[in-house]
């Protein structure tokens, strides 16, 4: 009977652990002493996609398989290796019946056995309840590194230069005045000028200044993200709780947001504002960019 193997990772650690290699030897010595024929054409790898999605590349090709009907046995490690969500093992296990394909675990072989049924519900629920916690302690650390002044974005915004960290100092964010200058003239013909991105885009591409990448040419897609982007709104804290606006290139939040809007609804480019009141509440939850300031040197 042809046979088919699956396994994955959800990390770069684990794939640099080879952990994956671990499971492929695993289930090629189960494919051997079972005496069940083994090709590389059947041999599915997920590395680096989590379980609590089906969309991953490596079950995509396993389900069409099956659903082909040219294999009659698929093994896997365990079934979290599968699907970490109950729901989603009861389904790729049900379509793997109705296709008439048998499933084995290695370490946790599962039948029609009520028993068994209500031990995989079991394992299911228990891999949810760890995949939640895993979830909000990552969360919860990276808040904490975000009020402790850790810059944990990727590539720093235009106009920042990001400073590694050096011993007790954090990685952080400092002003690069090239950049700022160019951002606080895009910002000086958004809100004086009342001057359309199509405009604005005209105007760079005329100019000596570009992009990061080295191309001459600026996409709409950079110029809005750059006019629409909280980072360079400022904020800091009052008493009591409260926000206030601090100097930026908006000196007026509600002005930058206001220009932004008439922009967007005159010239159709809506692309997800989102409001300086919206930005205040995300960097108190330490979401934008996993870092808060208490002002913008813009």
């Amino acid at each position: 009977m042809r046979a088919a193997l699956y396994a994955r990772v959800s990390t770069e650690r684990q794939e640099r652990f080879q952990t994956i290699d671990s499971q492929l030897a695993a289930l090629r010595d189960w494919a051997a002493t079972g005496g069940h024929e083994i090709s590389d054409d059947f041999v599915f790898r997920d590395e680096g996609y989590s379980g609590s999605r089906l969309d991953r590349p490596g079950l995509d090709a396993l389900r069409d398989a099956v659903r082909d009907g040219v294999v009659g046995i698929v093994a896997v490690l365990t079934p979290d290796r599968l699907a970490r969500k109950y729901a989603y093992q009861v389904l790729l296990l049900e379509e793997f019946r109705r296709a008439g394909v048998e499933i084995v675990f290695l370490q946790h072989p599962i039948s029609d056995d009520p028993n068994d049924q209500l031990l995989l519900q079991i394992q299911g629920a228990i891999a949810e309840y760890e995949r939640a916690v895993l979830g909000e302690r990552f969360r919860r650390g990276k808040l904490q590194k975000a009020r402790d002044g850790h810059y944990q974005g990727g590539c720093a915004p235009y106009g920042y230069r990001y400073v590694p960290r050096q011993e007790a100092v954090p990685g952080h964010l400092v002003v690069d005045e090239k950049e700022a200058a160019l951002v606080r003239t895009l910002y000086g013909w958004l809100i004086d000028e009342r001057t359309t991105i199509r405009q604005i885009l005209k105007r760079l591409n005329a100019g000596p200044d570009v992009p990061r990448s080295g191309r001459h040419a600026w996409s709409p897609s950079l110029v809005h993200h750059i006019l629409a982007d909280p980072v360079y709104v400022a904020h800091g804290r009052c008493r009591g709780g409260g926000r206030r606006r601090q100097g930026g290139p908006s000196q007026q939040g509600d002005k930058l947001d206001e220009a932004l809007r008439h922009r967007c609804a005159t010239s159709g480019e809506r692309a997800g504002l989102r409001s300086p009141d919206a930005t205040a509440s995300l960097q108190e939850a330490g979401s934008v960019r996993g870092h808060s300031r208490a002002s913008s040197p813009f």
